[in-house]
C-alpha cells in the first residue's frame, strides 16, 4: 500500500522502509475511500525507538540470550538492532502492513530467530511470553493507558522485564505514575528528530 525503499538506518542495518515523502499523500488518498482509516504511525522510526536502540546497546544484559517481545513495534528497529544478541524475538504490531514489512525485512536480513505477528495489546494471548518486553512510544493516546498498564502488569507478574521508551509529554506523567511501583531503572536520552531535539526517557520495569 505504502511505497517502500531500502534505507541505511545505521552502519549495521539496511531495512526496507516506507518512503517518508509519500506516506502522507498516499494516506490522504486512501482516507477518501475509507474515512475511518487510521494514520500509519507505524511507518516511521520514532525518536523513542532510537533511544531504545541506544539503551539496549548500553544495557545488553536485558536482551542477551533472552526471549524478547516488541509490542507496537511499527518498523521494529529495536528488534532488528538486537537480532545478533537475543535468542528469539517476536516483532508485533496491530497493523497488518507493519507486520508484512517486518516479514520482508526478516527475509531480507535472513534472520532465523525473528518472527513477526499481528498483536493487539488489548488482548494478548496467554501463550505469548518473553523474558523481556520492549515498548517504544506506545503510550501516546491516554485512552489506551489502562489497557497498556493491564498488559504490562500481566507480563511483570510472570517475571518479565519491561523496557519502556517514551517522550517526555505532559500525559506521560499520568501513565508512568500508574507503573511507578515497578520502576527499576531510568535513563534519559536526547534524540534529534527532524532537526528537533526530543527528550526520551527509558524505564526498566520489574516486579
Amino acid at each position: 500500500m505504502y511505497p517502500i525503499t531500502l534505507e541505511q538506518i545505521s552502519p549495521e542495518i539496511l531495512l526496507w522502509m516506507p518512503v517518508t515523502a509519500s506516506v502522507k499523500t498516499v494516506y490522504e488518498n486512501l482516507k477518501e475511500q475509507d474515512p475511518n482509516l487510521p494514520f500509519p504511525f507505524w511507518a516511521k522510526v520514532w525518536a523513542s525507538s532510537k533511544a531504545m536502540v541506544t539503551f539496549l546497546q548500553e544495557e545488553p544484559h536485558f536482551i542477551e540470550n533472552k526471549k524478547v517481545l516488541e509490542i507496537g513495534a511499527g518498523i521494529g528497529l529495536p528488534s532488528f538492532s538486537i537480532a545478533n544478541k537475543a535468542s528469539n524475538i517476536i516483532i508485533s504490531d496491530y497493523d497488518r502492513e507493519a507486520v508484512a514489512l517486518a516479514h520482508k525485512n526478516i527475509a531480507h536480513l535472513n534472520l532465523s530467530n525473528l518472527t513477526s505477528i499481528v498483536l493487539d495489546w488489548n488482548d494478548i494471548p496467554e501463550h505469548i511470553i518473553a523474558d523481556t518486553i520492549l515498548l517504544s512510544d506506545t503510550n501516546y493516546n491516554p485512552s489506551d493507558f489502562d489497557a497498556l498498564v493491564i498488559s504490562i502488569t500481566k507480563f511483570l507478574n510472570i517475571g518479565s522485564s519491561v523496557v519502556l521508551a517514551t517522550p517526555n509529554r505532559i500525559t506521560t506523567n499520568t501513565f508512568i505514575q500508574k507503573l511507578s511501583a515497578f520502576i527499576h531503572k531510568t535513563k534519559n536520552y536526547c534524540i534529534i528528530e527532524e532537526a528537533i531535539e526530543k527528550e526520551i526517557a527509558v524505564f526498566v520495569l520489574k516486579k
